[in-house]
């Protein structure tokens, strides 16, 4: 309904700040406020996006402290992990209202008002500082008046998305300045007292001191965990840059590895002297360069024919289930890359989506469960913090048609991963899933790839580790590898990693 109520706008206009927008008034004409017909649109009871602004923004980096407070007593701890909380008690990823489940408040329903920064900051008083510079878009902002739910022409609160009739708030024009609706003047208020709070004190809250600016020079204490250490340069680990020119602390990205490093790190270890960012692509040693363009000119070379031990597979398949003579098929295989593809690869590169929509459960960005992260890996495209664009797809196609896929991404010699791997259902058994996972590993020993990781649900893994010798990575061995590497690491899947060879 809101994209028929943006259509019917006559007009849209910013006066000073705050906004009005403009809807036509109902057909009968009458236009008093206590007598309007009700028109359909767009209306804020609660302002939900209120509190998601905590993890949406980097005004909480991950691995900060948090708490739950009631009556003054600490009832469980945990810390910022994404759009979620790692909870001490169950250590899992939760969301705040289970985090307050955990508490033993459910019935409270007030998460945000009782989870505290390690300085005695709820996460509601940070929402709504962080909300007074938030800039709602006119199409973010309500249809209608929160007053008397009829449109016309509407003046917005600078803070919510709430919009209201000028008469409808005793307002005698449109005011200059900031305006605020009394829904947030009153949050405002009742923030005023919050420092003698006994949940504030108890958490840390300190009289005087200004929290806010605390938080934003990140004086509050965040904790040292696994994703804490996750990305920054690959030779120093920290994760400060420059946000403007160029120096020793601007940060550069490999093309082909994706590791980080510093430009003045750089020079420090004697790997590279930039005076400036280069322009295209940038690699971090002759390794990744070689990679690189060996996989560029594989892309550009088209179809590749199957050598004579892969296609004695098939052959003994089919003979086994007596399903004709392979001399009839044309086998091939093909590598793929989202980024360079043109009209015959996309259709392709939809039919590997096709297979693997077929075969697996759509993949959900665990911060917020909403996206399918297939087709991205796939087409190699990066959504939000997820960066897919190292990703290639490797197709057999037999007489022309898609039979089986997988997409893998290499980092460096050191390790490739390989995240998904699957054959059409009407395919299956006939020994092509073996065939495309060799030509995968051949591929990578002829790059000089040392090892090939893998994400593995329960019911495949002794397929994985009794016919394709892949064994369970220890912990230890894990943590390192998230620590260097972006590898994708699904739910409900164990990490199985093996050592390349050449069929």
């Amino acid at each position: 309904m809101a994209g028929d109520i943006k259509l019917a706008w006559t007009s849209l206009k910013q006066v000073r700040s705050p906004t009005t927008i403009s809807l036509p008034k109902p057909s009968n004409g009458i236009s008093s406020s206590s007598s309007r017909s009700k028109t359909q649109g767009r209306l804020t009871r609660k302002d939900l996006r209120l509190h998601k602004l905590v993890f949406q923004t980097d005004a909480l980096p991950d691995g900060t402290a948090l708490a739950y407070f009631a009556r003054g007593q600490k009832c469980v701890e945990g810390y910022k992990k994404g759009f979620g909380i790692f909870c001490y008690c169950c250590q899992s990823e939760v969301s705040p209202s289970q985090f307050e489940a955990h508490a033993g408040w459910a019935s409270r329903r007030k998460p945000y008002l009782h989870i505290y920064t390690s300085n005695g900051v709820s996460l509601h008083e940070l929402s709504l500082q962080l909300s007074k510079g938030r800039k709602l878009s006119a199409e973010e902002n309500d249809d209608l008046c929160s007053i008397c739910a009829d449109g016309g022409d509407l003046l917005c609160c600078d803070s919510c998305p709430r919009a209201f009739h000028t008469e409808c708030v005793s307002l005698p024009s449109i005011p200059s300045g900031t305006w605020y609706c009394k829904y947030c003047q009153n949050m405002f208020q009742k923030e005023k007292f919050v420092e003698r709070n006994a949940n504030a004190v108890a958490a840390g809250r300190i009289a005087g001191i200004d929290p806010i600016e605390e938080i934003t020079k990140r004086c509050i204490r965040i904790v040292e965990t696994a994703e804490a250490d996750v990305d920054g340069c690959a030779l120093c680990r920290g994760h400060d840059f420059s946000k403007s020119g160029f120096g020793s602390r601007t940060v550069i990205f490999c093309d082909q590895c994706e590791k980080e490093y510093h430009v003045g790190c750089l020079k420090e270890h004697g790997m590279c002297d930039l005076k400036e960012l280069p322009e295209g692509t940038w690699f971090c040693s002759v390794d990744c360069n070689r990679i690189h363009s060996a996989l560029q000119n594989l892309v550009v070379s088209g179809e590749e024919k199957l050598p004579e031990s892969l296609l004695n597979v098939i052959k003994k398949k089919l003979e086994e289930k007596s399903s004709g003579s392979s001399a009839d098929l044309d086998i091939r295989w093909r590598l793929l890359s989202g980024k360079t593809a043109f009209n015959e690869t996309r259709v392709m590169l939809s039919k590997a989506v096709s297979i693997f929509h077929d075969r697996f459960d759509p993949i959900a960005d665990s911060n917020t469960g909403r996206v399918d992260l297939i087709p991205h890996m796939v087409y190699g495209r990066n959504v939000r913090d997820q960066e897919f664009g190292g990703m290639y797809c490797a197709i057999l196609s037999v007489n022309s048609t898609v039979v089986s896929a997988g997409i893998f991404r290499i980092f460096g010699q050191e390790v490739a991963e390989l995240p998904l791997v699957a054959t059409s259902t009407d395919y299956q058994g006939q020994g092509y899933f073996q065939v495309l996972f060799s030509c995968i590993e051949n591929l990578l020993a002829c790059l000089n790839v040392r090892n090939l990781v893998l994400p593995a649900a329960d019911e495949a893994e002794s397929i994985w580790t009794s016919r394709f010798g892949f064994k369970k990575i220890p912990e230890n061995e894990l943590m390192k590898y998230r620590k260097d590497y972006q590898i994708m690491i699904f739910q409900g899947t164990s990490m199985l990693h093996k050592s390349v060879s050449r069929s």
